[in-house]
């Protein structure tokens, strides 16, 4: 039975393109953000969007991508596993990731304007959340696209009846969707289980804060976050078991790994947004 899903997922992975959070994370990202948005900020989103929530446009740029290919660079940053460090000239060829183009975003959201400025918006609110997912900044196998796993997880979502079912996907798609399906009902639960937990308790985001982390985003930043999800993408590699059969263990080994990660995008997503709106000063410096 276990070459069976293995087999059924390998012919997946060949199809599957190279997604990013899925609806559910993107949403939770875009909500963490939504509450921590300074008054300027608030107003400029809610002209923008029409009074529509951030969540409501998180997944936009994955749709963007089937109608533009040329955008799908945009998603992800090639680094090797064996590396520590970002270098533009092997991991970004010509200025076609996701740490160029957060470059090119943190001066289109203050700058652009009208249509472009709209649209400036809905892919920062996705690109941000992107460069969380830690395999967006894998290199090897199409960052796990290619890695065919069973997801055999009960979950963590209180039910009496639930049982463990097998689902053959790849590494990726787990952490894209998967693992956030397993340990809540919807992603709205998960947002509040973050702000109970994560975003309350962890000294890191308390320094992340935006209302009191004023350090400035600059071109370093980026990169800085992608490093950083980098860093995370060797255990969430390396943690899964031979058999590649990832089990309730394996949820709540990378559970600690997958709130940080969901928490520090939303966290930095507000403190790009409110820079960005906090300001006139065009061209961005």
């Amino acid at each position: 039975m276990r070459s069976i899903l293995l087999a059924a997922a390998i012919t997946f992975v060949l199809v599957a393109k190279a997604m990013a959070w899925g609806q559910e994370g993107h949403s939770i990202v875009a909500e963490i953000a939504q509450t921590r948005l300074s008054a300027g900020a608030e107003q400029v989103v809610r002209r923008l969007l029409k009074g529509h929530s951030l969540a409501s446009v998180a997944s936009w740029a994955d749709d963007e991508r089937d109608a533009r290919p040329a955008t799908a660079g945009w998603h992800f940053v090639d680094i090797p596993l064996d590396v520590e460090t970002y270098d533009p000239a092997r991991d970004c060829a010509k200025g076609d990731c996701i740490i160029a183009e957060l470059n090119r975003l943190r001066s289109d959201l203050r700058c652009a304007t009208d249509n472009a400025q709209l649209e400036a918006l809905k892919f920062a609110v996705h690109f941000v959340g992107d460069v969380h997912q830690p395999l967006h900044t894998v290199l090897e196998k199409r960052g796990g696209n290619d890695i065919p796993v069973d997801v055999f997880m009960r979950g963590l979502a209180a039910c009496a009846t639930c049982t463990a079912a097998h689902t053959a996907t790849n590494l990726h798609a787990t952490w894209d969707t998967n693992l956030i399906e397993k340990t809540v009902w919807n992603w709205g639960a998960y947002v509040d289980r973050l702000e109970k937990g994560w975003l309350t308790n962890s000294p890191e985001a308390q320094a992340e804060d935006p209302a009191t982390n004023h350090e400035a985003i600059d071109q370093d930043t980026f990169r800085n976050w992608a490093e950083e999800s980098h860093k995370v993408a060797r255990p969430v590699w390396y943690l899964r078991p031979a058999d590649d059969v990832l089990d309730d263990r394996y949820l709540r080994d990378v559970l600690p790994m997958l709130d940080r990660q969901l928490g520090l995008a939303g966290l930095r997503l507000a403190r790009l947004l409110n820079e960005a709106y906090g300001s006139n000063r065009c061209p961005v410096p």
